[in-house]
Parts: C-alpha cells; structure tokens; sequence
C-alpha cells in the first residue's frame, strides 16, 4: 500500500481521476478476465496487426478469384 500511495504522490492532483467501481466497469472486468482466461487456456488466439493483416488479404484474394 505504501508503494500505491508514494506513486500517487508522483502526480498533481489534476492529473489524477478516481473512478467508483460501477456496474459497466464490474462488467467489463469480468469480460477482460474470460477473454484473459480464454487466451491462457488457448481457445481464443490473438493477432499481431501484421498477421490480422495478411489474413484478410488472404480472405480478399479468395473471393476476388470467385467473382472473376
């Protein structure tokens, strides 16, 4: 706890904002924390921009030979 607060020492108190835990934000944790989890677990992958990039130029050259 001490490390949490010298931390906040660091900033002006203008650039700090506190934000109560809500609905939405319980929400969103718990969706952050399955998606984590499916990760980890390996039922979900995730993609460089790169790589997300080349599987749909891929996916666009496949249909641009059907429609030719």
């Amino acid at each position: 706890m001490d490390k949490v607060l010298w931390l906040l020492g660091q900033f002006k108190s203008e650039d700090i904002q506190i934000i109560e835990n809500d609905e939405k934000f319980e929400g969103d944790k718990l969706y952050a924390q399955n998606e984590l989890q499916r990760l980890n677990s390996g039922k979900s992958k995730s993609y460089s921009i790169d790589e997300l990039d080349e599987l749909l130029e891929k996916s666009i050259r496949q249909h641009e030979n059907r429609i030719s």
